[in-house]
């Protein structure tokens, strides 16, 4: 199976930090490798190409060692680090997702696995995390290189099939009934996971206005059923924030969860045994995390990453295969009353605007084949440039042939009534 994680085109132009070096990853395996004597050589490889990552710098580093006794090896590494100023460093940091992922690796993560082994169980959900470190204020991770373990991504474009579908649901309901379950040993979780980040001001932003008018235009050729009245039904900038908003409810007594907030086939990996069925699963870019329905995550996975002959044919079923796994992982935590079937399925249409946000958002990006001139920037731009790349990405045909299906999935359900 290939691994086609990246969205974007190769590119070896990237800017590594100078303190990136071997001084600082000796520190690291001499904690870790109490007969390592030296390196022989260090390669650091950007693990996705610029314009692929959008918040943070992402690099493989590859370490050639020698231990004590003479003999060599070779290390591999996933380094996560915040971006410079001057590539939108100052914006993304302020979101404080660095600490968030810093908190979710060095406390959280540990935690939930512990809640499962607790009860017989070895559970992973993400990979090691060797070191945490802050370099004058700039927060970096330095995580297990879950490829030489065989771990990889699917094929974006194509999607999970029933299979993969079937465990990745159920390894997010293992998640979900840990957080579950953590809340209710720890309390609240820790205000930035609870935090939500709306935009001011934004029916007065180009941006918006510029990408709403390029998909408008682009909806006339997508050869969609009466398409003048979907056109009619995508929202102002002002409904846009509203439905957003309406999604970050904070009734106590409504069924929560610690959502991935980012569950898309690219932050989840893969392994398989030699006969190719799926093995192992763990999650990787835990940035986004937010306390709040499941339904969140449910949407993301199913909109973005289910292959398109099943995503909207066995919507129904996934929701209830995620469910049944859900309450059965719940019952073996000895967790308390657990969530009704029916009582997901209202979720998700009561916070139904995950359903478009990430069609109108994510699933763009995700279904575009590599692109060199592909950039967030470029989706969000107004002005020619911004134009002729969102005519390109809205009128792509992988992206027409699935907004065929889930703009009138979307309208039966009545989540495109934003008035």
């Amino acid at each position: 199976m290939p691994d086609n994680s990246n969205k974007f085109s190769e590119s070896n132009d990237i800017k590594i930090p100078e303190w990136i070096n071997e001084t600082y990853f000796k520190k690291l395996l001499r904690r870790e490798l109490s007969d390592f004597r030296k390196i022989l050589n260090l390669s650091i490889i950007p693990a996705t190409p610029p314009g692929e990552n959008y918040t943070s710098l992402l690099m493989r580093i590859i370490i050639d060692i020698e231990m004590k006794d003479g003999f060599t090896q070779q290390k591999s590494y996933i380094m996560k680090t915040m971006l410079d100023d001057e590539v939108g460093g100052t914006f993304i940091n302020s979101l404080n997702i660095f600490p968030k992922e810093k908190k979710m690796y060095e406390q959280i993560i540990p935690q939930l696995e512990q809640i499962y082994e607790q009860h017989g169980k070895q559970i992973k959900f993400a990979p090691k995390c060797h070191w945490l470190d802050n370099v004058n204020g700039r927060i970096c991770l330095v995580l297990e290189d879950l490829k030489t373990k065989k771990f990889q991504n699917i094929n974006r474009l194509k999607g999970f099939d029933m299979t993969q579908m079937k465990r990745v649901l159920e390894k997010l309901a293992e998640f979900h009934a840990a957080t579950v379950v953590w809340r209710q040993k720890n309390g609240h979780y820790p205000e930035e996971f609870q935090k939500t980040y709306l935009p001011a001001n934004y029916q007065k932003s180009k941006s918006y206005q510029a990408r709403v008018q390029s998909y408008k235009n682009a909806m006339v050729s997508w050869g969609l059923p009466d398409y003048e009245q979907y056109v009619e039904l995508i929202p102002t900038a002002e409904q846009f924030v509203q439905a957003a908003a309406r999604c970050f409810n904070t009734d106590p007594k409504e069924f929560k969860v610690l959502n991935h907030g980012d569950f898309w086939s690219s932050n989840i990996m893969l392994s398989y045994t030699q006969t190719g069925e799926v093995n192992q699963i763990r999650f990787v870019d835990f940035q986004l995390c937010k306390w709040g329905s499941p339904a969140q995550d449910l949407w993301e996975v199913i909109i973005c990453s289910a292959h398109h002959s099943i995503r909207i044919k066995y919507f129904d079923y996934f929701v209830r295969k995620y469910h049944t796994h859900l309450v059965r992982c719940l019952q073996s935590l000895n967790y308390g009353k657990v969530p009704l079937l029916r009582e997901l399925h209202m979720s998700m249409i009561k916070y139904g605007f995950w359903g478009y946000f990430t069609t109108f958002t994510h699933l763009v990006l995700i279904l575009l084949p590599v692109d060199k001139e592909a950039s967030l920037l470029k989706l969000m731009q107004s002005g020619d440039d911004g134009d002729r790349f969102r005519a390109k990405a809205f009128t792509n045909p992988l992206y027409v042939r699935a907004v065929l299906h889930i703009f009138p999935f979307l309208h039966r359900r009545g989540i495109l009534d934003f008035s």
